[in-house]
Formats: structure tokens, sequence, C-alpha cells
């Protein structure tokens, strides 16, 4: 996959970091904001910072702190690089996960700790379902960078997006950045597709990214348009709550694969 180089060349930076990383770490895939740029064939909201989901979020960070990285408060500086990569716990396995969802039954457990099992969820499901992808870096018509590494599917994306933007404490350009790139993703791959991408999710995260999505999409239209018309980024000011409800047909893709057999 292509993707153009932003003009101070943050992409191309970070994906020359990608392909320095050891060989041996633990096992990772690529999530956020680049992942979304690959997915979306293009480069878009470049930022300095990076996302990874990883099987041993601490012994990689061990590993790249003896390699010179700089410890920050959600992962790494990569000084020769000049970009930040941001580690996400995805320790537990989705089976351990799913019993943990079967604790939460009977309602006596906290709102903080469902969400801590969602955010625990999707991103083992991104690590689980990440395909090895091959990324170009081309400016100026010259690749300048590549790397082949696992990255988050679409729809694995979309799950981890929209948990974050409905997040209380999430800041508000935040926000905005997540229903925007969800939004683009759900336009670009369709609803079946996102849906297709879930499919193998446990029921409960299933369940629960449905109703995120729901709150984003359909019966969060319009604050969601609200956010994305304050929000300082280009393009949002282009998507109005119809475009927003149309992205809201995944809800319905996903019934099928809501239900325990």
């Amino acid at each position: 996959m292509a993707i153009t180089n932003d003009r101070r060349g943050v992409v191309q930076r970070s994906v020359e970091s990608l392909a320095d990383l050891p060989a041996d770490l633990p096992r990772a895939a690529l999530v956020g904001g680049l992942a979304v740029m690959v997915r979306l064939y293009q480069a878009h909201r470049v930022t300095t910072d990076f996302d990874e989901v990883t099987e041993e979020r601490e012994e990689t960070i061990a590993v790249l702190l003896a390699r010179g990285a700089v410890r920050t408060s959600n992962g790494v500086l990569l000084p020769d690089y000049g970009v930040q990569l941001d580690l996400l716990d995805a320790g537990l396995s989705l089976p351990e996960l799913a019993a943990l969802t079967l604790d939460l039954v009977d309602g006596s457990s906290s709102d903080a700790e469902r969400r801590a099992i969602q955010l625990a969820l999707v991103c083992r499901y991104a690590l689980e379902t990440a395909v090895d992808t091959k990324i170009f870096v081309v400016d100026r018509d010259e690749v300048v960078a590549s790397v082949t590494i696992p990255v988050a599917l679409a729809g694995a994306l979309v799950a981890m997006k929209v948990h974050a933007a409905v997040q209380s404490e999430r800041k508000a350009d935040k926000a905005a950045g997540d229903i925007y790139d969800s939004y683009r993703l759900i336009r670009a791959w369709g609803p079946s597709v996102i849906a297709e991408d879930l499919s193998r999710a446990p029921v409960p995260m299933i369940q629960t990214a449905a109703a995120q999505i729901d709150e984003v999409f359909v019966a969060g239209a319009e604050r969601s348009a609200r956010k994305l018309r304050s929000a300082s980024m280009p393009g949002v000011e282009t998507v109005d709550v119809d475009d927003l409800e149309a992205a809201g047909a995944v809800v319905d893709a996903l019934e099928p694969f809501r239900h325990w057999d």
C-alpha cells in the first residue's frame, strides 16, 4: 500500500522507524492514525506519534530503551527519527477477556471496569486479526521508505476509534478525530466489510462496539456533527448528520454476529 509523504516528512520518518525496530520484539501490530492512513491509502491528520498494540508491553519498552529510545508516559520516543511510539497492552487472550465479561452480567461492575475490558478486547482483537502489509511512502514519485508490518483491519480500527470517541474524559479535538477516522474508514470500506472484519470477535465485544457505533453515528449523530464542526482539522466541515447516519449502517450489518450460537 502506497502513502504519499507529508510536507514535513513525518510519514517517512514513522515508516523508517518501524523498519528499524528489532526483529525479535514481542508480537505487535500497527493501530491508530498511521494504520488509518494505510487502510485509507493516504496521509491525513499526520502527527509525530503512532501506535501499536503489543503482546508484551513492558518487555517491548525495555528492549527499545536498551537501543536508545527515551521513555514516555505511553511508550517511547525514538530520537533518531523524532517520532513517538505509543504502546497499548494486548497481553490477555480473547478467551481470557471474554471470560472476564461474564463477571459483568450481574450489573455489579463499574463503568470503568466495563470500559477497561472493552479496551482490552479491541486491542487484542486488533492484534489477533492484523495482516502483514507492505507499506510504501512515496515522495515525488520516489519510494523514500518502506516496511512490511502487521496492520489492524479497518473494522478493528473502527472498534478502537469509537471506543475512544465515547469516553467522557476524551478531549474534544481527540474525540472529533476518532469520529472522523472511523467515519472515513466506514465510508471507504463499506458497512458490510467493517462488520465482516469484526465478525470473529467475542460476542460481548461486538455488542459493545455496535452500541458505541450507534452512540456515535445514529443516536448521537447530531452531537457528533457538532464535535466535527468545532474541530480544528481539515475536511470535517463537509460531513453532516446524514453522512454520519449512513455510516451507522454498520450497526445493522453487525446484527448477525451479535448473538451466541
